[in-house]
This record gives structure tokens, sequence and C-alpha cells, in this order.
């Protein structure tokens, strides 16, 4: 029983390990692609210091 339990706490781990993964994976994918798509609609950004 020891070992079953073992076993499933192993397997939870993984399958959470690789769906946080995937997740981290998608969400900066898809934060680079809206950066990337903002830098093409035309704006520019001037820094000015004034003196």
């Amino acid at each position: 029983m020891y070992a079953l339990y073992n076993l499933t706490q192993s397997a939870q781990r993984a399958v959470c390990m690789t769906l946080s993964a995937a997740i981290v994976t998608v969400s900066l994918a898809f934060g680079a692609y809206g950066m990337q798509s903002m830098e093409h609609l035309g704006y520019s950004v001037t820094v000015t210091q004034l003196q």
C-alpha cells in the first residue's frame, strides 16, 4: 500500500510539473507575440530630457 501511495505521489508531482512548464511556456509565447505585434502598429516613443 505504501509503495502504491509513493508511486501515485510521484506521478502526480510529475504531471503537475509538466502542466506548470506548459502553462509558463504558453504564457511567455503569447506575451512575446503580443509585444511583437504591438511593435508593428506604427507607434513610436520619443524620450526628451528637459533641462
